[in-house]
């Protein structure tokens, strides 16, 4: 049908020109503003922008790479694995060469973590994990690149709590939490409360935080407040960090830490012979004097230096087995009998910390089992290390307790309320949960 009437023809004219001006919306563009840019983005052109691949973690894009994930074998060695992708060993050796001062790429240990990119199903490139969160680069796609990296961590705060029926860790685990808690809520308090003698009904409560590296968990992180209760006695402890100290401190600022710690071992061990005068040795079948404390334990089982010091013995020494010594100051020193085997660097003459690894329970010398003979001596006089009443660490200097204070005050309330659950809560978002970057 056509149209005469011409205030109609114009009256649709006008129409048109207002549904053009809707539909474009905020996208609607002077000539002037086309100048400035002539490739706007409109409603009509948006679905023709292509975006770019994602990256994954590692920077590599997702849908031009390929890759695989692997896990470092018994007796694997970086030319074992390149080796396997048809890498030269003249390109191996340069690998090593270069990534001198920049990583160690000979020790890898089994249960690493590694991973093969490809291109093309071309091996391009070998990330390698020396820890979770930490991994190394080598990239041969343009030259040889070996880079260091590290995978951003998360934190979030959670509580847990409960009453030990036979052990911390079985308390802990039987739960469904990480074992890593049980080891560092032992760390915590491993000056107030003697983990080889646990009674039922001890109970403990605790805040801290759990680390991850996108969705996966890769350990605890720091443990911000803790309560135990061991044989009647209630101990606290809250985490005090500044540029100035940091460590742990009861209410009254005192130090939990100790110069030593009560037994060389990261777990409960059950003792098997305690500290005597006078016992009656198994092998030698006479009575003789027992100045250590034997530590039943599997073999294999790492030991840890008790303190700072410096080894003065790490040695086969006849019945003793293999013995490392360690003089921690002018008054205390300590020895550890029958080892498996010393850890590596262990050796007359250099510097330990406290809680290294200095070697593994074995049965060497004159042993029935495999077992630690642990002894401590103040002024090279033997005493039970069991009893032993030891010395603690500094307080906190007085200007500092105003600080420690706000700490207390914020979780303090929080342990009082925190019910003996059997299972992992997450704390409330608005309590010190703020954003972290890793350490």
């Amino acid at each position: 049908m056509q149209i005469r009437n011409p205030i109609i023809l114009v009256g649709i004219g006008v129409a048109m020109i207002l549904i053009a001006c809707v539909t474009i919306g905020t996208s609607y563009i002077t000539a002037e503003e086309t100048i400035k840019n002539p490739y706007p983005v409109t409603l009509e052109t948006v679905n023709e922008i292509i975006p770019l691949p994602a990256k994954d973690r590692y920077g590599y894009e997702r849908g031009i790479f390929e890759y695989q994930d692997y896990e470092v074998k018994r007796n694997e060695s970086l030319y074992i694995i390149m080796r396997r992708y048809d890498i030269s060993p003249q390109d191996i050796y340069k690998m090593q060469q270069k990534a001198e001062g920049v990583a160690n790429l000979s020790r890898m240990v089994p249960g690493q973590q590694y991973r093969i990119y490809f291109k093309d199903d071309k091996p391009v490139s070998f990330i390698w994990h020396p820890e979770l969160t930490q991994y190394v680069t080598v990239d041969w796609r343009d030259g040889l690149r070996i880079e260091n990296g590290e995978i951003p961590v998360r934190f979030v705060t959670k509580e847990a709590s409960g009453i030990i029926q036979s052990s911390l860790y079985e308390s802990i685990v039987g739960q469904g939490h990480s074992h890593f808690l049980g080891s560092e809520l032992a760390a915590v308090f491993a000056w107030q409360v003697d983990f080889f003698s646990l009674r039922n009904g001890d109970h403990f409560k605790v805040i801290y935080e759990e680390r991850y590296a996108g969705d996966e968990f890769v350990g605890i992180g720091d443990v911000k407040a803790a309560e135990f209760q061991h044989r009647g006695q209630t101990h606290r402890a809250f985490f005090f960090n500044n540029d100035e100290r940091r460590g742990y401190f009861d209410e009254n600022g005192n130090s939990l830490e100790k110069d030593l710690l009560k037994a060389p071992f990261r777990y409960s061990q059950r003792i098997s012979s305690s500290f005597s005068r006078s016992r009656f040795h198994p092998i030698l079948r006479r009575n003789r004097p027992h100045y250590g404390t034997d530590y039943a334990a599997p073999t294999g089982t790492p030991i840890l230096a008790v303190g700072d010091g410096i080894v003065t013995e790490a040695q086969r020494r006849g019945g003793n087995g293999n013995i490392v010594q360690i003089r921690h100051n002018g008054s205390y020193r300590t020895a550890y009998l029958h080892l498996n085997g010393f850890a590596p660097g262990i050796r007359k003459g250099v510097k330990v910390e406290q809680g290294q690894v200095i070697g593994y329970v074995g049965q060497t010398g004159l042993a029935t089992g495999p077992h630690l003979c642990y002894r401590m001596y103040v002024n090279d006089q033997p005493i039970n290390s069991v009893k032993a009443d030891l010395p603690a660490s500094d307080s906190l200097e007085e200007a500092l307790m105003p600080e420690l204070q706000r700490i207390i005050d914020r979780y303090q309330g929080l342990l009082e309320n925190l019910q003996l659950a059997e299972k992992v809560a997450e704390i409330d978002e608005s309590v010190d949960n703020q954003p972290k970057t890793a350490p």
